[in-house]
């Protein structure tokens, strides 16, 4: 690591120490970030770093930790749109139901999603606290909870499986590491797999978002078609849920939309097509194959 990022982290933690957030010293430390964030230098260590320290509190400082909101009703919608729109895509898709894998599993909701489909399924995170909890709450006999980082864990104790899902883990990837993220991915994929990784991106362009607190890469939807990824794409599905975020001036107009979006959260298709502009931040369902 070289001095700069060794530099930005240490203003980093530095500014989770001040409790005044409005004092000259930490705007000066927070446009210092800012600063070489927005600059031609290679920040990456830090931006890595953040991206660390804002997950492993994500849980902690949200209501909804995995969709970084205190929102509960999109916190509810959003995850039955979810639900419902991977059931399909499996329905339509997957070959074998034996053994299923959700990366960055979080509360596990996914995890106990898919325990409806697959015999075995097995959430990894790499938050100990997280998976712990997990496990207290755990009643489902084909459900098992590993605190692991699917890159390093040995691949014999994993093995290999049916179905992997991840969930936004891309856009918090440096460009320079996604090649071997992927690989990663498909090691642990059966040769008739399927993968899903769901990713908020954009329509049109792009967006590196890097701030003292939060750092994302929203990549545009080709991105995750071509290069590294085309010879394994199969398709992508619009994610609907993500959209919600969106919808605050809809909901104001229509209040008695909210209750039926809530009732059938597929109805969002239409609404997001109508109010929602393209060039704000989306979010996709991209499914590839083993090979």
């Amino acid at each position: 690591m070289d001095k700069l990022n060794k530099k930005l982290i240490t203003i980093k933690k530095k500014l989770d120490k001040l409790d005044n957030s409005s004092s000259k010293k930490y705007k000066f430390l927070q446009d210092k970030i800012h600063l070489y964030f927005d600059s031609k230098y290679d920040t990456s260590d830090a931006e890595k770093y953040i991206i660390s320290t804002f997950w492993a509190k994500a849980y902690d400082n949200y209501l909804d930790g995995g969709y970084i909101t205190n929102d509960i009703y999109i916190s509810k919608v959003r995850f039955n749109y979810e639900s419902k729109k991977l059931n399909k895509i499996l329905r339509t898709h997957l070959n074998n139901n034996e053994r299923a894998l959700d990366i960055g599993c979080g509360n596990g909701r996914y995890t106990e999603e898919f325990a409806k489909i697959f015999d075995k399924v097995i959430g990894i995170d790499l938050s100990k606290k997280q998976i712990i909890k997990n496990e207290q709450k755990n009643k489902l006999s084909n459900v098992e909870y590993l605190n692991e980082n699917f890159i390093d864990v040995d691949n014999n104790k994993l093995q290999k499986f049916d179905f992997i899902f991840v969930g936004d883990i891309f856009m918090y990837i440096d460009a320079n590491d996604v090649n071997k993220i992927f690989k990663s991915l498909l090691n642990l994929l059966k040769k008739d797999g399927i993968l899903i990784a769901r990713e908020s991106s954009m329509d049109i362009g792009f967006e590196d978002y890097g701030s003292k607190n939060y750092v994302a890469y929203y990549r545009n939807k080709e991105f995750y078609q071509n290069g590294i990824f085309k010879d394994n794409f199969v398709k992508l599905y619009k994610n609907y849920g993500y959209s919600l975020y969106h919808l605050d001036k809809y909901f104001s107009v229509n209040p008695d939309a909210r209750i039926k979006i809530e009732k059938n959260p597929m109805k969002l298709k239409k609404v997001v097509k109508q109010f929602v502009p393209k060039e704000l931040r989306t979010s996709y369902f991209y499914l590839y194959k083993g090979i």
